[in-house]
């Protein structure tokens, strides 16, 4: 089967001839491309590269446009620091506090550079791969765009104590993620993952879900024209999945290495894609032998569920991580043969 191919039979709960996976690999494309990280985050074509890279070496069934959000920030203003040997990240904002950031003008989607170079990569990738492998639009929802543009600490006070300016904010900055994703799909993407941190029960509490985050969830995602990944962004998901129910287009469902992949499953029901749960950024220390006694682990709790598609969690798998770490990993996913047809 093609990539593309496995990963609609896993939506549509139908045999494949092995599980579907994905890594995310994309700084380490950058070392498999020999491509230094500044010319990487910078220039379309050499992400894309080290993508191409990642496909040939590894054979994931996604390829990722690029894990950068810090370049979201950038668009309205924020500075990065840029770094050898990890992802750049936001080193100034661009505002100070939820009212200043009122002010700041939108990102134009088509012309801003930072956005124009997310937008070109998956032109790339999705023209190279075109009927084969699908491409994903990885973005944040409008919720967790402020703590890019004004900090997380900023963004909490508003939501926590000026709901009325959040509201604002969310009102003028949705349509521009909806924009955005929107773009993405047009551009070639498959699917848009995005996170939604901040309407999390662990980090803010159920007033602000249920009266800023849920309904600007609801708005962004029925405007987006296209399937969604919700990824869970760092924190645990499985034990607050009733809170993201029913939102609108969400295929599929990435939850964290210490989630329960039993409970997420009960919590979800049948219909929605599972993905996880292999905690990429500890990859680095780990051997071919344990990977592989993880790996097993995982494929075996998930044996009976068609529509799970197994995934590294959290941020990017280290630049340090052997290459046998991840092949040991493909190696273990591509034996498994699971729902084989």
């Amino acid at each position: 089967m093609k990539s593309l191919e496995r990963v609609f039979a896993t939506v549509g709960g139908q045999p494949k001839d092995r599980p579907a996976f994905v890594m995310n690999l994309s700084l380490y494309g950058s070392k498999l491309a020999g491509v230094p990280l500044q010319t990487y985050y910078t220039e379309p074509g050499a992400y894309a590269e080290g993508q191409i890279a990642v496909r040939e070496v590894f054979g994931p069934d996604l390829l990722l446009s690029p894990f950068l959000v810090p370049a979201i920030g950038e668009a309205f203003g924020s500075e990065v620091t840029a770094y050898k040997h990890q992802v750049p990240n936001i080193r100034r904002f661009a505002a100070v506090s939820a009212s200043e950031a009122l002010k700041l003008p939108l990102p134009d989607v088509d012309s801003q550079p930072r956005l124009v170079f997310l937008r070109e990569t998956i032109r790339i990738l999705s023209a190279r791969y075109l009927g084969e492998v699908p491409v994903v639009g990885v973005l944040v929802s409008p919720i967790d765009i402020p703590p890019l543009v004004i900090g997380i600490e900023a963004w909490l006070e508003a939501l926590l104590s000026e709901p009325d300016t959040a509201r604002a904010l969310m009102d003028r900055w949705t349509p521009f993620c909806v924009n955005l994703a929107n773009a993405m799909l047009g551009d070639g993407a498959t699917l848009i993952a995005a996170t939604a941190n901040f309407a999390n029960p662990t980090i803010v509490p159920p007033r602000v879900i249920q009266g800023i985050a849920r309904p600007v969830l609801e708005a962004a995602f029925g405007a987006i024209k296209g399937p969604i990944i919700l990824h869970h962004g760092g924190a645990l998901l499985a034990p607050y999945l009733e809170s993201y129910l029913g939102l609108p287009n969400v295929a599929a469902y990435f939850v964290d290495a210490r989630d329960s992949l039993v409970e997420a499953r009960k919590t979800l029901g049948e219909a929605p894609v599972l993905i996880g749960n292999l905690h990429a950024p500890s990859l680095e220390s780990e051997t071919p032998e344990s990977v592989r006694s993880q790996c097993e682990t995982i494929l075996a709790d998930r044996a009976a569920d068609a529509r799970f598609l197994f995934g590294t969690s959290a941020a990017d798998v280290p630049l340090a991580t052997p290459p046998e770490v991840i092949q040991a990993i493909v190696d273990t996913i591509c034996h498994a043969g699971i729902g084989a047809s």
